[in-house]
């Protein structure tokens, strides 16, 4: 099921997933996992009694990565938004990000404000903690066949691996296998080897 979908099957409803202490957040969260992930039980992944809990939580599954709330970072749509434990969210809050920038969001909740059924809330960032990002279970991929290159004028061996390698890099970013701190590592790492490549080349000449 996708985003949408979950929003539009669920918007106006109440949600009671563990049938405990009527409707929560937490049970939007774990319907959400059920529906859209197709984790079967998101009770034994999260075992947690609040939803700032979530987040130290999300430490111990290598399903979700945790992405810290920062002024220039904005959400990707089905991200998973978690406040922390303030007086006035004694129990945090979680829901589900749809669009938003860098100022304002607006979110898939329940029980925001209290007693109220699923719907599109409107927020800012204000106690927010952070958001998890589903990575999903490892999947096979097919290998991924790269074109011929001829580079007659360069170390013919290092060039393409270097060229080769960086091309993975480039699809799996693309594909959402690889995040944004890891590419751009990698594409420092790249940029070093290709010189390399490039000084033997010169000195073979």
């Amino acid at each position: 099921m996708k985003l949408n979908e979950f929003i539009a099957k669920y918007n106006g409803k109440k949600l009671d997933y563990d049938n405990a202490y009527s409707s929560q957040c937490m049970d939007l969260f774990n319907q959400y996992l059920v529906d859209v992930f197709g984790i079967t039980q998101p009770i034994q992944l999260f075992p947690v009694a609040s939803a700032f809990q979530l987040w130290e939580k999300a430490s111990k599954t290598d399903l979700f990565e945790k992405i810290p709330n920062d002024p220039y970072a904005i959400p990707r749509p089905g991200d998973i938004i978690v406040w922390k434990k303030t007086p006035n969210l004694p129990h945090g809050h979680v829901a589900i990000f749809v669009s938003g920038d860098v100022m304002k969001f607006e979110s898939f909740d329940q029980n925001w404000p209290l007693g109220s059924v699923c719907g599109i809330v409107k927020h800012n960032y204000n106690d927010v903690v952070g958001w998890l990002r589903y990575k999903g279970p490892t999947s096979v991929v097919e290998p991924i066949k790269l074109p011929q290159i001829s580079l007659p004028n360069l170390d013919g061996n290092k060039t393409y691996i270097a060229v080769g390698i960086m091309v993975l890099v480039i699809i799996a970013h693309q594909m959402g296998y690889i995040n944004d701190e890891t590419f751009n590592l990698l594409d420092t790492i790249f940029l070093a080897f290709l010189g390399f490549s490039l000084r033997d080349a010169i000195k073979k000449k």
